[in-house]
């Protein structure tokens, strides 16, 4: 089937291929709700590099990554040039810088949309820093949701605006928009320092130990993943999980121990926007600065004095 999307014809196959076994959801309807969400999706792709994960046996199938783009694409599809230090040659990255780019992508079954923290334009000065919350084997949602208030007030407490949205999984993740004059070790910086602040606040809860066997069960607060070719599912990305769920944008107020990310869905996403709205419309018109140097400071003198965080956490 010829899919044509302005000036560009995108050829679609196996259609009626499900990917979602319990739900019956096909590829079909992948693509549908990619056509659909491009409106409030596209702000998130543009000049993005983006790692493809395709499932073309569905999700209980084998699946694969790929950041090159193959070599039997279209002509029009948008991609980018990266020279990549480990290869030692250029990655031609696939951005989705118009519909037919995405139609495309979602063609070969990638469900995921993982996209860079930074843009084309600016490679090195990401314009969002990111917390993903990783819930460990004894931590409930009830965890998840303490552990990205807690930073939440933190922020709060040095004016620093946070958004929140699912991983479409069981974490969260907490994105801080920024203006582009830091560096990748900048923002891991600031982000470490807040993630140690939370493991005196929560040291039952909370852990930035990346090996998993020395977690103890709790919350991982990985600051790690901000970096130069590192990619998180952008909002409003598809989850290959059994509810066919969606890494959700919501308001803090939604953040509650009863939290549940399998409601927020391929099913009832799309309601959801039209009842409130796109949630996260001004992440990426906020450009903030950080704390930086004097980060350090603030927190020992908010421990020593007993005083600002201790008062609410």
């Amino acid at each position: 089937m010829k899919l044509t999307i302005g000036k560009h014809d995108v050829q679609l196959t196996n259609l009626d291929k499900v990917l979602w076994p319990e739900l019956g959801y096909t590829k079909g309807d992948l693509i549908n709700y990619y056509i659909n969400m491009y409106p409030y999706l596209k702000e998130y792709l543009l000049n993005r590099p983006l790692s493809m994960k395709s499932y073309p046996d569905g999700i209980n199938g084998k699946s694969f990554y790929q950041k090159d783009c193959p070599d039997y694409a279209p002509h029009w599809l948008s991609t980018y040039g990266i020279f990549s230090g480990h290869r030692k040659d250029i990655i031609n990255w696939v951005t989705i810088n118009k519909l037919s780019d995405l139609v495309w992508v979602a063609n070969r079954a990638s469900i995921e949309l993982h996209t860079w923290f930074s843009t084309t334009t600016n490679l090195d000065k990401p314009d969002f820093a990111v917390f993903d919350l990783d819930p460990g084997s004894k931590s409930s949602m009830k965890d998840v949701v303490d552990i990205a208030l807690t930073i939440k007030n933190i922020l709060d407490e040095f004016n620093v605006r946070s958004f929140v949205k699912t991983s479409g999984k069981r974490g969260l993740h907490v994105y801080i928009p920024v203006k582009t004059r830091y560096t990748y070790k900048e923002i891991r910086s600031f982000l470490q320092n807040v993630a140690e602040m939370v493991i005196k606040l929560k040291p039952e809860q909370a852990t930035v130990e990346w090996r998993k066997n020395k977690r103890q069960g709790k919350v991982y607060i990985d600051y790690r993943q901000n970096g130069k070719s590192k990619t998180l599912p952008a909002p409003y990305s598809l989850r290959p999980t059994s509810k066919a769920t969606v890494s959700t944008p919501l308001k803090w107020s939604e953040i509650t121990p009863d939290l549940n990310p399998d409601n927020y869905n391929i099913k009832n996403i799309e309601t959801r926007i039209k009842q409130k709205g796109n949630i996260w419309e001004t992440l990426l018109k906020i450009r903030q600065e950080l704390p930086g140097l004097f980060l350090g400071l603030l927190l020992f003198l908010s421990f020593s004095l007993f005083g600002g965080l201790n008062t609410f956490l």
